[in-house]
């Protein structure tokens, strides 16, 4: 991990589990060449704006090998969540993984697909700002009641950053970043 504040937020908030969470499960993965890219909150933090999330997101190519790989040592630290094929709970300190497909959209009617990764790393890898703005604004728009908190993390991430206005998100959202620096840049500082 390398933002400063994402780690003084996790230390003061009681989530510094989800580091070790997320690092335990990289390093499982690395060990059986399978690689992955950390979206949703975490990335969010790491990418410059600050708030609380209490799980990991990883995007790994085939989710259920993942998910083999992660509770095969039954020693380790991770359990398959009953509620879900495609989520692992560390039961060291009940911080839940879930596993997104690479190549494929959250749900029915997005428009981004997540990031394949292609290499292996034993450390955490972070989609890009782009991926994840995309990644956030398509799934607000599919969602915009239950999902309001990813159109909150892209609006932070545009004043926290001083992002441009041309920046080079996927196509398929291009329009809704465009209105919503717009609409940022319209009102009284």
């Amino acid at each position: 991990m390398r933002t400063a504040g994402a780690f003084h937020l996790r230390e003061t908030t009681g989530t510094s589990g989800l580091e070790s969470t997320l690092r335990s499960a990289v390093e499982a993965l690395a060990r059986h060449e399978v690689p992955h890219l950390v979206v949703g909150g975490l990335a969010v933090q790491e990418h410059g704006y600050f708030r609380v999330t209490t799980d990991c997101d990883l995007v790994v190519p085939d989710v259920l090998d993942a998910v083999e790989v992660l509770v095969a040592d039954l020693s380790g630290p991770f359990v398959k969540h009953s509620d879900c094929d495609d989520t692992v709970k560390d039961k060291r300190n009940g911080v839940l993984i879930n596993l997104l497909p690479a190549g494929h959209v959250l749900k029915a009617g997005c428009r981004v697909p997540f990031p394949v990764p292609i290499e292996v790393w034993d450390e955490p890898r972070f989609v890009s700002l782009e991926k994840l703005i995309a990644l956030k604004l398509d799934s607000w728009s599919n969602s915009p009641n239950r999902r309001h908190k990813d159109k909150t993390d892209v609006i932070e991430l545009i004043q926290a950053l001083r992002l441009p206005r041309d920046l080079a998100v996927d196509e398929s959202v291009r329009a809704l970043y465009i209105e919503t620096w717009d609409a940022l840049a319209a009102e009284p500082g």
